[in-house]
């Protein structure tokens, strides 16, 4: 979980990524348990051990993916502990240049998406594209946005001055979609709605390609787990679950568009008052 694939880390790099993942721990502890993992695999070539052990586990690792066949035929293709931002703008990319009007979906659904705003460039080169894009999230002043804020509040170390405010943080969301809405202009291409209701996964899907992850009470989705699956694949099980699951939460949510011609704002407080 703490180690690339592609690139192997320097130890003060693998440690960092393990206190963010797992716990804190000493250089000094850490080191050791270092030590016992080379034991453990027969890590005992001269040289740096690291660089060795990085090897053996890509290789293990590459094995154990060719004999799963199970995995495969779900669309499983790998775990990421938190969220592989390079690899979804990679499946943007792949969405953006695709001929094939099949692939030519983007489906996000979050309580809100704290790195939306990373991913805005390519949302527009997505619309002129004519790629369909579709937006879920939380409206804010309802009760699924309180508790999950007070979630986050309460089982997140976070000091006073960095603790999420779900309302501004949805509003950001909607404040970058009409920047992409500025360049655009008015998409039928481009459909956002929020819901008044409880989510079970964070999803992100580029045509084949999809991301899902728990909300867990200790972080946000971003932050955990990510299970990276294909969706066109012979059991289709997990990934019609997923899909069936943002279809309903598209269902009972209800459209709103931060048109930059008008004060969206004040619509958004009585979007559900009806």
């Amino acid at each position: 979980m703490c180690l690339d694939l592609d690139q192997t880390p320097g130890k003060s790099e693998l440690l960092k990524t393990y206190q963010e993942i797992y716990s804190s721990i000493e250089e000094e502890a850490f080191t050791q348990r270092l030590k016992n993992i080379y034991r453990k695999f027969e890590i005992t070539a001269k040289g740096h051990k690291l660089p060795q052990l990085h090897k053996y586990l890509v290789s293990q690792y590459a094995n154990y993916q060719n004999q799963d066949i199970f995995f495969s035929q779900i669309g499983m293709s790998y775990v990421y502990p938190k969220f592989p931002r390079d690899r979804f703008s990679q499946a943007l990319e792949t969405v953006i240049s695709s001929q094939t009007v099949a692939e030519k979906q983007v489906d996000i659904l979050q309580t809100f998406a704290p790195n939306l705003n990373d991913y805005s460039e390519q949302l527009t080169e997505c619309l002129q594209n004519q790629v369909q894009v579709r937006i879920l999230l939380a409206w804010p002043y309802s009760q699924a946005a309180k508790i999950r804020e007070a979630v986050l509040r309460k089982y997140t170390n976070q000091d006073s001055t960095n603790r999420i405010n779900i309302f501004h943080a949805v509003v950001a969301n909607l404040e970058t979609l009409e920047q992409v809405i500025q360049v655009v202009g008015k998409s039928p291409l481009l459909e956002i709605r929020l819901y008044d209701t409880l989510p079970s996964l964070a999803i992100y899907r580029a045509g084949d390609y999809l991301l899902a992850a728990p909300f867990l009470h200790g972080s946000l989705a971003i932050n955990n787990f990510q299970l990276e699956l294909k969706l066109n694949t012979p059991d289709r099980l997990i990934s019609e679950t997923l899909q069936q699951d943002f279809e309903l939460m598209w269902q009972v949510a209800r459209r709103f568009t931060p048109d930059p011609q008008r004060n969206w704002r004040n619509d958004l407080k009585i979007l559900f008052t009806d």
